[in-house]
């Protein structure tokens, strides 16, 4: 039974119940949550406050609804992790491997300040990893977070989860990121994506970018991808 806050409204008090239970680890990624009959009665609410909370987690895409199935648990989707890379010869591609190669302190110039809304010369957390396909590297990932939003981060957290910040900032400090929509480029190779790809420098890459926000819209994580496509393509997965 749930303990009613007077000053709350009590579908919010459910959501919250909602939110811990996975969070703590109930229920999980594309598990199916108890019917609202049974929420209703473990939390000493109606099923038309428990459809309302549900309402909002759905909304919120913490969770999902299959149409005469039930509601689930949405997982965290790393869209690197779900790509597939080509050959000419192969329709779908194999998808990637992920390195978690660092994660370390650096301070925001402005580029970087200016995308995040932050003042230059805010320290930021710059994780970085390495795709391979088939053993072959033919990526890099860099994903820049403020420090002040996140405080701690742990190289071995980052490992278990292969690098994957949207889930890790789910699963460690409660809160839920909306995607900005990808933007891609041709860019030449700087020296840094060089050397981890083993390119030449100057040499043509695929980047990939993209902002992701809070709920009340602010700028919580920005990530960039540079792929080697000379010989695979890249195949995003829907």
């Amino acid at each position: 039974m749930m303990k009613k806050l007077a000053a709350q409204p009590l579908y919010q008090q459910v959501r919250k119940e909602v939110l811990a239970a996975i969070k703590g680890g109930e229920w999980l990624a594309d598990e199916s949550l108890p019917s609202e009959i049974d929420l209703a009665r473990r939390f000493g609410v109606s099923q038309g406050t428990v459809r309302k909370a549900l309402d909002a987690l759905v909304v919120e895409d913490v969770l999902y609804r299959r149409q005469g199935v039930g509601t689930f648990v949405a997982g965290v989707r790393d869209d690197v992790l779900c790509a597939h890379f080509a050959s000419p010869a192969e329709a779908d591609g194999v998808g990637v491997a992920v390195e978690f190669l660092s994660c370390l302190r650096i301070h925001a110039g402005e580029v970087f300040a200016d995308m995040l809304g932050l003042r230059r010369g805010t320290t930021l957390w710059q994780v970085r990893r390495m795709l391979r396909v088939r053993g072959d590297a033919v990526g890099v990932e860099e994903l820049l977070l403020p420090e002040t939003f996140f405080p701690a981060l742990e190289a071995r957290r980052l490992r278990e989860l292969k690098g994957n910040l949207r889930e890790l900032i789910w699963r460690d400090h409660g809160a839920r990121l909306v995607d900005d929509p990808v933007r891609y480029r041709a860019v030449p190779a700087a020296i840094t994506e060089a050397r981890l790809l083993q390119v030449e420098l100057n040499e043509p890459l695929l980047q990939l970018s993209r902002l992701s926000r809070d709920y009340e819209g602010l700028p919580q994580l920005w990530s960039v991808a540079w792929l080697k496509t000379d010989r695979l393509s890249y195949v995003p997965q829907a």
